[in-house]
């Protein structure tokens, strides 16, 4: 292969939705895609079960199917051997084997930015929705069949949880315990992006992979999440602890690369209430839709 083709980065559209039982992240992740700038390098869409069956396998909802998306998108990275690699999501499963790709290119070299309210770090016994997996399959923890996915596991001294403040018990479970994890907090950040980059300084990585879940940010100013469905909104507000704003999250993010070079930047869990609910309103018009159409747009409220 040429040297010019082996320098390059691969924009991975996976409009994985199992992982949290949302179909919405379907569209979530087309829209993602949309909206995002074009890019000259390489795209693949990783072939996604709009059907799959939600039961629970080994107590993981909808395992095979999210097994199987995984190992398509391995494939789809393998046949492109890319430098780097933009995923766009779905729910924050697809992280699996971009993330783990990238850990072994660079032999654990690496840091992992983990921009999102909530670890992902829990397991099966304890929770049955992947999307919460995904990073404590990533440190070789949980379900067997998803850490062999990671040939190179994520050693805990790699990752840093930027804006975390929902779910933190997950990281007191069994299998989490002995390993130190680092945090810093929506407060940390607000101001300033020294401590990110402080950390990232001690530990002197030669790559850095970011993972930007969107529920990162405050539903008081970003309402395309779950947690802000419309019908609940004023609750939600009032005990949702509050994220990041968008700037905050821009200006950190681009405070890192600035330091850093950034191989893997993955965007997951757009929940576009808005588009989802005129879309369904399309489905149903005379003229352009099915005037007999009565079903509305089905949430799953278990994250």
């Amino acid at each position: 292969m040429l040297e010019m083709e082996k320098s390059k980065t691969l924009r991975l559209l996976m409009p994985q939705w199992q992982g949290g039982n949302n179909p919405p992240y379907v569209l979530g992740a087309h829209l993602l895609n949309w909206l995002a700038p074009k890019t000259d390098g390489p795209f693949e869409e990783v072939p996604v079960d709009l059907d799959a069956s939600l039961e629970k396998e080994q107590g993981i909802v909808a395992k095979s199917s999210l097994l199987n998306q995984a190992r398509s998108a391995k494939r789809l990275i393998h046949e492109h051997n890319p430098d780097s690699i933009i995923v766009l999501g779905g729910d924050c499963g697809v992280e699996l084997a971009p993330f783990a790709y990238l850990n072994e290119k660079y032999d654990g070299d690496t840091a992992l930015l983990w921009v999102d309210s909530h670890p992902d770090v829990s397991i099966p016994e304890d929770w049955p929705n992947h999307h919460a997996h995904v990073l404590a399959n990533l440190l070789s923890v949980g379900d067997k069949e998803f850490v062999a996915e990671v040939p190179r596991p994520f050693k805990p001294e790699q990752v840093l949880f930027v804006g975390l403040n929902d779910m933190i018990e997950a990281l007191h479970s069994k299998p989490l315990r002995d390993m130190k994890m680092d945090i810093v907090t929506p407060d940390d950040i607000n101001e300033d992006s020294s401590k990110v980059l402080q950390w990232l300084e001690l530990r002197k990585p030669s790559k850095v992979i970011v993972h930007l879940d969107l529920d990162v940010l405050d539903l008081r100013e970003f309402r395309s999440l779950l947690v802000a469905n419309p019908d609940t909104y004023d609750k939600m507000v009032g005990h949702t602890p509050k994220g990041s704003s968008i700037e905050t999250i821009i200006r950190v993010l681009q405070d890192v690369a600035k330091a850093h070079q950034i191989v893997g930047l993955g965007i997951t869990e757009h929940f576009p209430w808005d588009a989802m609910a005129l879309q369904n309103m399309l489905q149903r018009l005379p003229l352009i839709g099915d005037i007999n159409k009565k079903d509305k747009p089905i949430v799953n409220w278990t994250l």
